[in-house]
Formats: C-alpha cells, structure tokens, sequence
C-alpha cells in the first residue's frame, strides 16, 4: 500500500514538472497562413508557438529571429504540431507563397469542397481579400455551353474561414512582408489598406497608466485629466501630446511606415509604435535632443474621465462624512477629544500627549480633514485609510490611519515616503504605519 501511495506522489510530480516546463517553453510550431505585416513576418514562415488563448483567440509567438513575444489572432497561423511536421506543412503552401486575390465579383461563394455543388461557408464581397493558400483538383464549372477558364483554389478569409473558391472572378497579387502589396497589384487595381493604421488614427488614446488607476479605485488626480492623451492628428493634421508635464502640437505630413509596427509622423520628431489595437508607445525627442518614450492605450467606449474624477471626489468626501455622521464626536481619556464636521472640518481638544511629536505647538485646535492618500492591500487589512489633518495654525501634514469600529475609531500616526519615478516625472506615495506608534482608541458620543 505504501509503494502504491509513493508511486502516484512520483507520477503526480512528473506531471506537475512536465506541465510547468510546457507552460514557459514551446508548445509547438506553425505556418504562418496570412502575413503579420506589422512584424515584418511573411506567410510561410515557421514560427515557434508559447501559448493559445481561448479567452483571448491568439497565439503567443515569436519571429524565427527574435525572442520577443508577440500575440497573433489564431486564424493567422496553421494549428501548431512538431517542426517536422511544420516543414512538411509548409511546403503545401510553397507553390502559392505570399500569394493574395482581390474578388472582383459580390457574393462569389467560398464552398466545402471544389465543385460548385458543394456547400457554401462563405460569401465574398466585392473588392474582398482573401489568401490564396494551394490549387486543387475539382470539378470545373460551366457556363451552360463550355468550361470556365479557371481553376479551385483553397482560400482563406479575413474572418478565418478557409474554403474553395473558383478563380475566374479573383485577381492575384504579391503580399510583401510588411503588409505591404506588391507584384500584380497594380493589374489587380488592389487598393491598399492599412487597418492597424486606420485603427490607431480613429481611436482616443489616453495615458496607459489611467487603466490601472481606474480598475484599483485609486485615481490621482494631479495626473489625471480628461484632456491629457495623445490625438492622432486624423482629424486636424497636427498632432497633440498632452500630460500633466508636456503639451506639445506638430503639423506633420502623413506617417511612413516602418518596421515592426512602427510610424513616423513626417517632419516631427515623433514615431509611434503600434503593440495592440488598445496599445502604442509614443517616442518624442525633447527640445534638448533627449528622446522619451510614453504608453498609452485605448479605454472602454463608456469610459468619462471627467466622470472618474468626480467619482474620486465624491468617493473621497464621503469617507469624512461617514466619520461625521458614525459620531461626529470621538473621545480618548489620553489624547483628547475629536469632533469631525461637515465640509471637511474639525476640532481637536486635549491632544497635549502629542505635542510636539506628532501635532505642532503653535497648531491651533482646529482645522480642515481630507482624504488624499492610497493604502496598501496589507495595510487594508488592519485599516480602513489615512486621514490628512491641516491644523490652523501648522504647515506640516498630520496623517492619521484610522480603522472605525463599532464604538469607536481607532487611530495612529502614517508615515508617508514620497516616490519619484525619473522616466515619467510622476511621484506617487506609499503609506506606512509609523515605528513605535501608539495605537490611539476614541470612543464614539453615547457609547
């Protein structure tokens, strides 16, 4: 019985060690169906595969050349399998290699099999593309008196869909590593489209800190405004670059392409580097030649930023109010009494043990309270936030956590460390319970 109980404890951590190093290393490997432009990665390509995400529909790769990971829609790449069997794959594709067709016909039918009795999957529009992935054998259409000159290829769609359509109303053209269209796109009157590039004009950028600010509930409103972000210039033909620290305009004309993703707006000094349809970083050289790079990123369509700020505000002001309306009168045999009113006001008698330690001698027993500072998730667990005390008559801050109990409100003195971050100018606090601080018990009015 003891051996069975060791056997499976060895199995179950040969499974577990197996399934760790799958998860950090390869997967598998892919043919790369319709060229990934923006990376410069042609179709046929074979590329190593990290990651599928259902929830997300892509594969997490890498280019042959680079260990950089990029996310692909799944309809881009073959299903991943050994590289053996990867090479064996890509040589089906090599006859029709980086071949694309424009349909010059509405509605042409994308069938199961190649014969036009077979069932349709898809529906063409005009002026389509699609990629052509191999020719096949078929049964060759009519036009009721001879056969249509032609032949079946297998197709592939924007959407993913993949099926057989017959070549008489599609016209071949060369796709070119980076997107770009080449050899018979001129004969084919294709009209190149740029979509990441139209995405990223049409979309509002903001600054890409805001997202987690709003998903944490913990928006700083000093870097916070509904004005600060990047604008594309689509609409006006200069581009805007707007934060708490910089705003700066340029007219440009238009963006040339580059690789990897990359845009240059002509005559400025500002490139974009395209990640994601909701993700850029934007370089900007300054006036002393000092280059500066900033993200931001795109925030759900109901996103009001002037509405978050006034959410943080409200949010703030009825944290006092809960302490006016849980007393509005607090007392401590040993430090006093506290009275907090509307408006942010209050009034502090007897708080003589804390002078001069933690309250000024010249402070006068009254003044304003505020809620301005973010705590921890490991302070949360003890208390409820910082209270920021402006005595009349003192300069300095009093920072107070406090944690309101059932009879009373517990106190004791923060310690607030400033943080300054180079790259971004942006400083942000981080709130500590200071060493040897008494933990100070008011009782509420009536208890």
């Amino acid at each position: 019985m003891k051996h069975s109980h060791l056997l499976k404890s060895v199995l179950l951590c040969i499974c577990l060690l197996f399934a760790l190093s799958s998860c950090s290393g390869v997967i598998g490997y892919s043919v790369v169906l319709w060229t990934i432009g923006e990376e410069g990665i042609a179709d046929g390509t074979i590329v190593p595969v990290y990651l599928k995400s259902n929830i997300s529909h892509v594969y997490v790769i890498s280019a042959p050349d680079s260990s950089e990971k990029i996310e692909v829609p799944l309809w881009k790449i073959s299903t991943p399998v050994s590289k053996s069997k990867a090479l064996v794959q890509a040589q089906k594709y090599q006859d029709y290699a980086h071949q694309y067709a424009k349909c010059v016909l509405d509605g042409l039918p994308v069938r199961t099999d190649p014969e036009n009795g077979s069932k349709q999957v898809y529906r063409l529009r005009q002026d389509e593309i699609i990629r052509v992935l191999y020719k096949g054998q078929g049964v060759i259409p009519t036009n009721g008196k001879e056969l249509l000159a032609g032949e079946w290829l297998r197709v592939l769609a924007s959407d993913g869909t993949t099926g057989w359509c017959f070549s008489q109303n599609l016209r071949l053209f060369t796709m070119n590593a980076d997107g770009s269209y080449g050899e018979g796109a001129v004969e084919a009157n294709v009209q190149e489209a740029d979509n990441t590039l139209e995405t990223f004009l049409s979309s509002k950028w903001y600054p890409d800190y805001y997202a987690q600010m709003i998903n944490r509930k913990q928006v700083d409103q000093r870097y916070v405004d509904p004005s600060f972000g990047f604008d594309t210039g689509s609409a006006t033909g200069e581009v805007h670059l707007r934060l708490f620290n910089l705003d700066v305009t340029y007219p440009y004309a238009g963006l040339t392409r580059l690789r990897g993703g990359v845009y240059r707006y002509n005559n400025t000094s500002l490139q974009v580097t395209i990640k994601s349809a909701s993700s850029i970083v934007v370089q900007y050289t300054d006036n002393s030649g000092k280059p500066k790079s900033y993200g931001f990123i795109t925030l759900p369509a109901a996103t009001d930023i002037t509405q978050v700020l006034a959410d943080e505000v409200e949010r703030r002001t009825e944290e006092v109010a809960s302490l006016v309306n849980m007393g509005p009168e607090f007392s401590s045999t040993n430090y006093g009494t506290l009275m907090f009113g509307f408006n942010g006001v209050f009034s502090w008698q007897d708080y003589d043990l804390l002078v001069p330690s933690v309250i000024n001698q010249n402070a006068q027993p009254s003044g304003t309270v505020r809620v301005q500072y973010f705590i921890s998730s490991a302070l949360k667990k003890e208390w409820d936030g910082v209270l920021t005390f402006m005595f009349d008559g003192m300069e300095d801050e009093v920072n107070l956590l406090y944690k309101k109990a059932s009879n009373g409100l517990r106190l004791s003195v923060a310690h607030i460390a400033e943080n300054e971050d180079t790259l971004s100018g942006r400083t942000s606090f981080t709130v500590l319970q200071a060493k040897n601080s008494p933990v100070m018990f008011f009782v509420k009015s009536g208890e």
